[in-house]
Parts: C-alpha cells; structure tokens; sequence
C-alpha cells in the first residue's frame, strides 16, 4: 500500500505526451505531385525545433504546448511536417514522413497519450486515407488503452477509420481559420480529462451527402453561423464533451467526399441525438451554399468603378489555399486590358522572377507572366514591366491566421505593368497575411484593387478594410461550379452534383 508521500509523488508525476503530426490539403486535381521538398520549403520541424517553432503561435501546435507548459504535461516533441495545399502527395514522400512520425512516437519511451496535428484531407499515391493510415498504425503499435487526440481542419473529408482509431478528433470552429490554438488547447484539455478520468468518450458520427463551394462557409454568416450556434449550444449540454462540424474538402477525388459531424460525451443516446440535430439543420441548409459569382470581365469593370477602395478581387478558383497553381491568368489580363491602375495582384512564378532579377531594379523588361503549370490556368501573360524591388520574400504573420509564423515566399520581385503593380513569387504562398504585402513594400490600404487567389482565408488579411468584394468566375483547380471537376471515385448520391 502506498504511503502518503508516495502517493502524493505520483500524482505528480507528469503525464508524458508525445505532439507531432503531418499536414496536407490534397488536389486530387491539382497538376504534379508533393514531394519531400514541398514539407522542407513550408514547415518541417521535428523534436526540439518543434516546440521552438510553434510556441506562442496560433497554432493547435501551439496551443497544446501553451497547455502543456502550465498543466502536468510533459511534451515529447517528435516530427511535425506541413505542405501548402497542391497535388498528390508522392508515395515516397508520404512513407517517409509516416515512418520518421510513427518511428519516432514508438521509440520516445513510456508515453501516456497522443496528440497530432492533422488536417483530414491528405491523400498519397496508393493511400487515399493518410490521416486514417496515420492512427491505423499508431494504434496498431500501442494498443486501445493509450489516448489519441488530434486536430483537423474544417475543411477534412472525415473517415470511419480516422474516428475508430482516433479517441478524440477536434476539428476548426472558425473560417476563416483563426481559432487554431484555441482546439489545440482544447485537445490539451481533453487528454486531460481523458487521463484523468481513465474513461475515452462516446463518439457519434454522421457523414452527409453534400460538398459544397468554400464561398459560403464563412462561419460568422449564415447559413455557417446558425450551424455553429447549434454546435456550440450542444457543447453545453452536460452529457456532451465536444462536437465538430467538418465541411469537407471538394477538390478530392475520394469514395470518403463530403460533409460529416462528431459529437463526443458520456451518453451514447444524447451524442446521438446531437449529430442527428446538427447534420438535419446542414442538410436543411444545403441549398444556401451557392455563391454568387461574376464574369472577370464584369467583376473588374465593378472593381474599377467602385465608390470606395480597396475592393477585393476573389479568384476562388485559383485558391493557392485549396491546391491551386497561383498563376492563372485571365484576371492579370483583364487589369491589363483595362488599364486597371492602382491595383495589386500575386502571381507564383519563378521563372519571371528569375528574369526580374536578371534585368536590375529600375530597368524596364519584357517578361512573360503566369500561365505556366498546366493548361488549367490559362495562358502567359506577355508585357513590358520595370523592375521596382526584389527580396527574399519572408515576413512573419502579425494577423489572426497562424500569428507569429514566419512565411517564406522565396525570391521575389515587384514589378510595375503601367500602374499595375505584380508581386511575382518564387513559391505559390497564400495570402492569408498582410504583411505579404508589407514585406514587400506595399501598403494594402492604399491599393484601389486587391487581387486575392483564395476562397475566404484571404479575409484574414483584408477583411477588416476591404469596402467591397467581388468574386469573379475565374480559371484554376478549385472551381466554384464543383460540376466542372471530372469526379471518378465520388460517393452517390452526392448534392448537388446529382440533384
């Protein structure tokens, strides 16, 4: 029998925690494939250099190890690894980052839980479940008794295999995404319970039938806003631990395509009854998700005679944060053809990067633009440009989304198209920041026209000083009509692609 003090030693011990994870939004549509580099360029941390890297970032990495730190945690950082959203992730890739995570949880000694970060929507060749692959094998290695939690992104396409082999799954509360180290510490708060209690919670799981545009899951408007009012009202019953409203990923070409709900608590018949009430109101919602979208033609004829500026230019279909190229071109032509001065647009291409730099700062050049990935993305852009400034591209995030991570979109170099300003980038970067901007010399307040290659993370950005926003039916990998992409391995029926 144990005595006083050595009870008292025990209960103080901290509970050991392994944190790490793999990350990717997978186009199945998107040309080319993800390599190992893709994880280096972007975010690649592994022991150490983990907990160093996302300490104090609005991160679910962060806020676990924000968590960590003040509670009984003892963090055992392994590998984590994150791509920005493109194609397929290469089999070698995906193998060797699955084995330098599963490798280094199973040999970090006695653990008492789990917890990654992943995204719900990552696909390799052979493997169109990685995540679900990911808490196969690690639960295959320790057994049922050891708590996996982990985190997901709103936008997971979640499978039976991910929630049988996951104790918790937590998904985003927020689109755009500026909740991160919030479901991070609430997956911290969860393994504690979890630990605490020696009890894994119910879960109920619903997939729905529908995939929906990006556009019209903003979750502080409807119909995403009285769908999260629910959610969180059920939260508060007192049979119920969490829930999670993941809306899909749609440019997956997957059997698992769609909408789903978690519900996790103490009451099998009360979970139940809450994923009944939240998938009954989404499924009830489903013909709001249709966005409203112009020609570019007209969108930039309105941009160019607004009232007020800046105005936001959406090319959703060129969403470098849902896979896409980030080089379409049919909106930098229109600008063009237009003479749209005082507008400001990012186009990923190193090529002409490369060639900016070759001609000097000041210098005036002919450069052909954009265009050049695949035949998604229409054609380049040939124009004369004078050079303003290059850089190396870096600047670290001061906004909502991942604030404190340092982004990098390599070289880059600003060019002028007679008043027409072109941020050219050597990697595709989201522009999920303003100071992608600012590094570079820009003040986005002061643009008549920004032109954003996004959905709706761009409003994380400019949001709060766009005075009108324009969605245009642009070229890319990411369509608003999800009847354009060519579907093979889709579930039936599925809304509203068949009715």
């Amino acid at each position: 029998m144990l005595s006083h003090l050595e009870r008292q030693s025990a209960s103080d011990t901290k509970k050991r925690i392994a944190i790490g994870g793999i990350w990717h939004e997978t186009n199945t549509f998107a040309s080319g494939k993800s390599d190992y580099s893709a994880f280096e360029t972007y975010q690649l941390a592994k022991r150490d250099e983990l907990i160093r890297r996302y300490r104090g970032s609005n991160t679910e990495l962060g806020g676990f190890i924000g968590h960590a730190e003040t509670s009984r945690f003892q963090l055992v950082p392994t590998l984590f690894a994150a791509a920005v959203p493109s194609g397929i992730i290469e089999h070698q890739t995906a193998m060797k980052l699955c084995h330098e995570l599963i490798d280094t949880i199973h040999n970090a000694g006695s653990l008492d839980a789990i917890f990654l970060s992943l995204h719900g929507a990552a696909i390799a060749e052979e493997i169109d479940d990685l995540d679900g692959f990911i808490l196969e094998r690690l639960r295959s290695i320790f057994g049922p008794q050891i708590p996996i939690v982990i985190t997901i992104d709103y936008h997971a396409n979640v499978t039976e295999k991910m929630v049988r082999h996951a104790s918790v799954i937590i998904g985003y509360d927020t689109y755009p995404h500026v909740d991160m180290a919030e479901r991070g510490e609430e997956a911290a708060q969860v393994a504690a319970r979890i630990l605490e209690t020696n009890q894994v919670p119910h879960c109920s799981f619903k997939r729905i039938p529908l995939i929906t545009s990006p556009l019209n899951q903003q979750t502080d408007k409807e119909p995403m806003r009285g769908i999260f009012q629910l959610l969180h009202e059920i939260e508060e019953w007192p049979q119920i631990l969490c829930g999670t409203v993941a809306m899909g990923f749609p440019y997956c070409d997957v059997d698992h395509l769609g909408a789903s709900v978690l519900v996790y608590g103490t009451e099998p018949t009360m979970t139940e009854k809450a994923v009944n009430s939240l998938s009954n109101r989404i499924w009830a919602k489903r013909k709001s998700f249709t966005p409203e979208v112009v020609s570019v033609k007209e969108g930039i004829r309105q941009a160019v005679n607004a009232e007020s500026f800046p105005v936001v230019v959406v090319e959703a279909a060129d969403n470098i944060g849902g896979g896409s190229a980030g080089d379409a071109t049919d909106v930098l032509a229109e600008l063009i053809r237009i003479q749209a001065k005082g507008s400001v647009m990012l186009i990923a291409d190193p090529e002409a990067v490369q060639k900016a730099i070759s001609s000097g700062v000041g210098r005036r050049t002919a450069l052909k633009i954009g265009g050049k990935s695949d035949r998604f993305h229409g054609s380049p852009v040939e124009i004369f440009v004078t050079v303003r400034s290059v850089s190396d591209g870096e600047y670290v995030h001061k906004g909502s989304y991942m604030t404190g991570y340092v982004s990098s979109m390599g070289k880059s170099a600003v060019v002028d198209a007679d008043g027409i300003t072109i941020v050219l980038t050597s990697r595709r970067s989201m522009p999920f920041d303003a100071e992608q901007l600012r590094c570079v010399g820009i003040e986005p307040q002061k643009q008549k026209i920004i032109t954003v290659k996004s959905a709706i993370a761009w409003k994380a950005a400019y949001g709060d000083i766009a005075k009108q926003t324009i969605v245009v039916d642009s070229s890319g990998v990411c369509p608003i009509d999800l009847s354009k992409l060519q579907y093979h391995s889709r579930p039936k029926p599925l809304f509203p692609l068949d009715g």
